[in-house]
């Protein structure tokens, strides 16, 4: 998946549907290829604007380089945005414009979409974010800690990992606050000072 999502734009079409429990990462998924492809990607935050009209947001984003609808799961109880969308989808798949679609559930979760809708979403190659295993979660923690400057060894990472809840979101703020604590107190960081920060 982290191929796909990296050069979206060989990816086949007509795009992704993303789809996880809350917390695993999601949204950042999605903001990271909004990210790189810049004003050029048209992302949709559903959590923000189901109170706007869809056509302000929807009209002519298939001109964008990528269109990236986070948490499609909440237009359940907006017809007009799952009108909306559909039509966006539509106008997407003729401009061979790249959609991906994050949803806490899969496509056939989706009980309250417009049939056509879902048909649509349905089309597009979907993936399951995993929960992360312990040694994953490590790796993960000792990965961000190196883009940082920090060395986090296996038994920190080890300990850590037993300690925080298994998302990405947990794993950067924790290793966030460490970066900080480290700096001022210029320490590195061992279990001992860990606990001291409430980790």
């Amino acid at each position: 998946m982290e191929h796909a999502l990296a050069d979206i734009t060989s990816a086949p079409l007509p795009g992704i549907f993303v789809w996880a429990e809350e917390g695993l990462g999601k949204s950042h998924l999605l903001q990271a290829v909004c990210a790189r492809f810049g004003r050029h990607a048209s992302y949709i935050p559903m959590s923000l604007v189901l109170d706007v009209p869809p056509s302000a947001l929807l009209d002519g984003v298939e001109g964008s380089a990528v269109v990236l609808i986070d948490d499609v799961h909440l237009i359940s109880d907006s017809k007009d945005w799952q009108e909306g969308l559909f039509h966006c989808f539509n106008r997407c798949v003729d401009s061979k414009t790249p959609l991906i679609v994050s949803s806490r559930v899969a496509v056939s979760g989706l009980a309250d979409l417009l049939p056509d809708l879902k048909s649509r979403l349905a089309l597009l190659t979907g993936f399951k974010l995993p929960n992360w295993e312990m040694d994953a979660f490590a790796l993960l923690l000792i990965g961000l800690a190196r883009h940082r400057g920090l060395i986090l060894t296996e038994d920190v990472a080890r300990y850590l990992t037993r300690r925080l809840r298994q998302t990405p979101i947990e794993a950067l703020a924790a290793i966030e606050k460490i970066e900080r604590s480290s700096l001022i107190e210029q320490r590195t960081p061992t279990i001992p000072f860990l606990k001291t920060l409430g980790l």
